[in-house]
C-alpha cells in the first residue's frame, strides 16, 4: 500500500506542467480563451518566467500586404495572458530571410522599423480599437484606430489608420535575437477604457510589420476588399475579475514671463523689468473603466510639445497640425 502511494505520488511529481493552448488562425481558430494568472512579472525583454508557460499563443499569421489571404512567410508567435491589473504579451518574431531593423527611435516614431502591433477592441463594436506598437527594442508606439470618423483635408490619417496623438501608459521591452527578436509588453487595466461587465469579450488583432520585404501580416486572416479592417479581428471571450481602480494624474505647471522695457536707470543698462509668474494645470480622474474627468486651470500651451515645420505644397487645403494638448486629446477613443 505505501509503495503504490509514494509510486503515484512519484508520477505526478514528474508530470509535467500543461503547455500553452495554441490558437492558430489559419485554422479558424479566432476565439481565444487567454488565461488567468494572478501573479506579476517584472518587464525585461525576455519570455524566460514560468508565467509565460501557461500563456494562450496566437499563430498562424497571414499575409496582408502585398498580397492578402495567403500565408504569411516569416513565423510569429504572441503569447497572452492576464493578471487582476494588466494584460500581458509575449512576442516572438522569427525573421531568416533577412536582417531585422531596430533603432533606439523616439517614442511614435517606429514606422522604418520592425515592429508588431496590438489591436485592442474593448468594447468589441467592430469600429475603433487601441493600438499599442513595439519595434524589435520595445521602443513604443499608440494611439486609435478608428474607422468611424471621416477624413481631415491636409491630415495624413485616413478612416481606420492609426492615429498617434493619444499616449498612454504602458510598459514593454525587447530584444534582438539570433532567430529574429523578442518583445514583452505589460498594458495595464487602468491605461484603458472598457465595459462595466463582469465577463466581457474584446475584439483581437496583431499586426507584423516587415521592413526588409514590406510585408505586412496580421493574425486573423484579413481581406484588402473589406471596407473594414477592424471587422476581421479575433475574440479574447470571457474576461473577468479584471480591475481597474481609481487613477489621479497631476500635471501642474509653473512658467514665468519676463518682459523689459526702455528707461533711464543706468544701473540696468537703460531697461527695467518686470515678472509675472503663473501656476496652473491638468489634472486626470479616471474614477472606473468607462468614467474620466478631466481638468485644467490656466494651461499654457506654450509648453506643449512643438509643431514639425510643413510646407504648403496645395494651398488647396490648410496645414494639419496633429492635436498633442493633453485636455484635448482624452476621449479620442471614444
Amino acid at each position: 500500500m505505501i509503495l503504490a502511494i509514494l509510486g503515484a505520488f512519484q508520477l505526478a511529481a514528474a508530470r509535467p506542467e500543461p503547455g500553452p493552448a495554441i490558437y492558430n488562425a489559419r485554422a479558424g481558430q479566432t476565439s481565444v480563451h487567454i488565461p488567468a494568472i494572478d501573479t506579476t512579472i517584472t518587464v525585461d525583454g525576455h519570455l524566460d518566467e514560468p508565467v509565460w508557460r501557461r500563456a494562450s499563443m496566437l499563430t498562424g499569421f497571414s499575409e496582408y500586404q502585398p498580397v492578402d489571404q495567403r500565408p504569411a512567410p516569416d513565423s510569429t508567435e504572441v503569447l497572452v495572458w492576464y493578471s487582476r491589473d494588466a494584460m500581458y504579451f509575449g512576442i516572438k518574431a522569427f525573421e531568416t530571410h533577412g536582417a531585422v531593423r531596430a533603432t533606439l527611435a523616439e517614442r511614435d516614431n517606429v514606422s522604418s522599423d520592425d515592429n508588431v502591433e496590438v489591436h485592442l477592441d474593448t468594447y468589441d463594436q467592430r469600429t475603433r480599437a487601441f493600438v499599442f506598437i513595439v519595434n524589435p527594442l520595445g521602443v513604443q508606439a499608440d494611439g486609435i484606430k478608428n474607422e468611424l470618423g471621416g477624413f481631415v483635408p491636409g491630415s495624413n490619417i485616413m478612416p481606420g489608420q492609426n492615429d498617434l496623438s493619444p499616449d498612454f501608459i504602458w510598459e514593454s521591452k525587447g530584444h534582438v535575437t539570433s532567430w529574429g527578436y523578442e518583445v514583452e509588453i505589460r498594458i495595464p487595466f487602468s491605461s484603458l477604457r472598457y465595459p462595466a461587465q463582469s465577463v466581457q469579450n474584446w475584439g483581437i488583432q496583431i499586426q507584423r510589420n516587415v521592413q526588409h520585404s514590406g510585408y505586412e501580416e496580421t493574425w486573423t486572416e484579413a481581406h484588402k476588399a473589406s471596407a473594414s479592417f477592424i471587422r476581421q479581428e479575433g475574440q479574447l471571450v470571457g474576461l473577468t475579475g479584471m480591475h481597474h481602480g481609481q487613477v489621479v494624474q497631476l500635471n501642474p505647471e509653473l512658467t514665468n514671463t519676463v518682459t523689459g522695457s526702455p528707461c533711464c536707470n543706468t544701473a540696468l543698462d537703460g531697461w527695467q523689468y518686470a515678472s509675472k509668474p503663473q501656476l496652473g494645470g491638468n489634472v486626470r480622474w479616471a474614477m472606473g473603466s468607462n468614467f474620466v474627468l478631466n481638468g485644467t486651470v490656466k494651461p499654457d500651451f506654450s509648453q506643449v510639445e512643438a509643431d514639425a515645420t510643413q510646407i504648403a505644397a496645395d494651398e488647396r487645403f490648410a496645414l494639419f497640425y496633429p492635436e498633442k494638448r493633453p485636455f484635448f486629446v482624452e476621449g479620442s477613443d471614444q
